[in-house]
C-alpha cells in the first residue's frame, strides 16, 4: 500500500502530524475486528482506542517491512483478547452487534456471525480476520503467529465446516 508506506515514512521523520490520518486510515477495519471480539460498543470503542495508543507509543520499535497491516491487527487481537481475559465472558455473545457500514450486507448473504460462531475459536479467529477483515494468509500468520500451512489448513477445515452446517440447514 503506497498510501500506507508514506504516511509511515513521515512518521518516521518525525511529522506526526501524519499519526492521525494512518489511524483514520486502519480506524473503520480495526473498529469492526474489535466490534467481533468485544461484548458491545462502547468495549469496542475502548479497544481501538487502546490499539491506537499502543501502536502510537512503540511505533519506534516498528520496523516497516510492508506488514504494517499485520502489525495493527496483532496489537488489536492482543488488546480484545485482554479485555476478554479481566471481563472472564464468552467470545462472540449471541447479541453481537453488526451494525458498521458493510457488516449487514455480508451478515445478510451468509448470516455470517451465526456460521462463524459456532467454529471453534482459533477457526473462528482466521475465518473473521480473512473474510471479515480481508487480510491475506500471510498476514494471519503473522497476526496469529502460526505457520502459513496452519491458516491454510484451519481455513480449509472452518469452511467445510460451515458448509456443511448450510447443507444442514437447507434440509
Amino acid at each position: 500500500m503506497v498510501r500506507e508506506t508514506r504516511l509511515l515514512q513521515k512518521i518516521e521523520n518525525e511529522d506526526m502530524a501524519y499519526m492521525d490520518k494512518l489511524i483514520a486510515l486502519y480506524y473503520p477495519d480495526i473498529f469492526r475486528y474489535c466490534l467481533w471480539h468485544t461484548p458491545n460498543r462502547q468495549t469496542a470503542e475502548d479497544a481501538v482506542q487502546e490499539t491506537f495508543l499502543k501502536m502510537a507509543r512503540y511505533f519506534k520499535k516498528y520496523v516497516h517491512n510492508g506488514n504494517f497491516r499485520a502489525y495493527i491487527y496483532k496489537i488489536a487481537s492482543n488488546v480484545c483478547t485482554d479485555i476478554w481475559r479481566k471481563k472472564k465472558t464468552e467470545p462472540l455473545p449471541e447479541d453481537l452487534p453488526c451494525r458498521e457500514q458493510g457488516f449487514e450486507e455480508v451478515e445478510s448473504a451468509l448470516d455470517l456471525k451465526d456460521l462463524v460462531q459456532k467454529l471453534p475459536e482459533k477457526r473462528r479467529e482466521i475465518v473473521l480476520l480473512r473474510f471479515a477483515q480481508n487480510l491475506s494468509l500471510r498476514e494471519i500468520a503473522e497476526i496469529e503467529n502460526i505457520p502459513l500451512r496452519t491458516v491454510q489448513s484451519r481455513l480449509r477445515s472452518a469452511l467445510k465446516q460451515i458448509e456443511k452446517d448450510i447443507r444442514k440447514g437447507e434440509k
